[in-house]
């Protein structure tokens, strides 16, 4: 008696799940996309107005290298002409060489650090612009790069560099 209603109850419990199923499943499809941050941060404009400025802050310093690599090769031209028997030219040229590599890897150092400084103080922005778009598209999901694959369909990389511009039109960094 208790395996026959316990059968019946099986059977009742799946005529009333089986076409409930189907309704479940697409009430639990999500909407993924994808944004590729590489594109984002070559191309948005809070980026390249940050570059600029980088390359206008640190361009004096730059050029003074430059300079002394135009003296370092009249020097070299020097000794070669005087047949490279200067000892005093060759140790010019050798602290002048030194001076040139350690300044330029300072620079270098420098450099990558107010970038990496930039990037990381736009990352909000970058960030309530992708969550903007996410919600404005109905997105349940969205992945940065990198990733293996994501087809163009998912990409919403160029609705947030809409985003951004907007932003940047908004805050008058044009």
């Amino acid at each position: 008696m208790l395996t026959l209603f316990l059968r019946l109850f099986i059977i009742a419990l799946v005529w009333v799940t089986v076409p409930i199923a189907p309704l479940a499943a697409q009430q639990t499809t999500l909407k993924i996309g994808y944004v590729d941050m590489r594109q984002l941060l070559d191309q948005a404009p809070q980026i390249t107005l940050s570059r600029e400025g980088i390359d206008r802050e640190f361009r004096p310093r730059n050029d003074a290298i430059a300079a002394d690599e135009q003296r370092l090769q009249g020097l070299t031209r020097q000794l070669q002409s005087a047949g490279g028997d200067s000892l005093v030219l060759q140790n010019q040229i050798r602290d002048l060489q030194l001076s040139i590599n350690r300044r330029r890897e300072d620079l270098r150092q420098e450099i990558l650090f107010r970038r990496n400084e930039a990037i990381q103080s736009l990352e909000d922005d970058i960030n309530t612009a992708v969550a903007a778009v996410a919600t404005q598209q109905d997105y349940d999901l969205i992945l940065s790069s990198p990733v293996i694959y994501a087809n163009d369909r998912i990409d919403l990389t160029s609705l947030v560099l809409e985003k951004l511009q907007q932003q940047a039109r908004l805050d008058g960094l044009d």
